[in-house]
């Protein structure tokens, strides 16, 4: 796998991601639990998410994209990023 260049984001961009994963998951979870009436939480797979989705969560159009692309540093970061929504729901 080779990374296309594209610069990690900052560390505060990436606390936003964070912080709106968090809230995702915690509305995600909550909406989950009313409608099933279980405790057992099916997260989505970040790394299905489109661009739009990503926008739809943090209304930012290069965090989305970058989020999206090929590069090595993006895909590690989704996955982290997945395993925090999995820990927050």
């Amino acid at each position: 796998m080779q990374s296309n260049g594209a610069p990690l984001p900052e560390v505060r961009e990436i606390s936003k991601i964070i912080d709106a994963i968090r809230d995702y998951a915690v509305t995600s979870a909550g909406a989950c639990h009313e409608e099933h009436l279980t405790d057992i939480y099916h997260a989505p797979s970040l790394s299905s998410w489109d661009a739009w989705m990503w926008f739809e969560l943090l209304q930012d159009w290069e965090l989305s994209g970058f989020l999206v692309s090929d590069a090595e540093k993006a895909i590690k970061l989704v996955k982290s990023l997945q395993s925090c929504l999995l820990w927050y729901g």
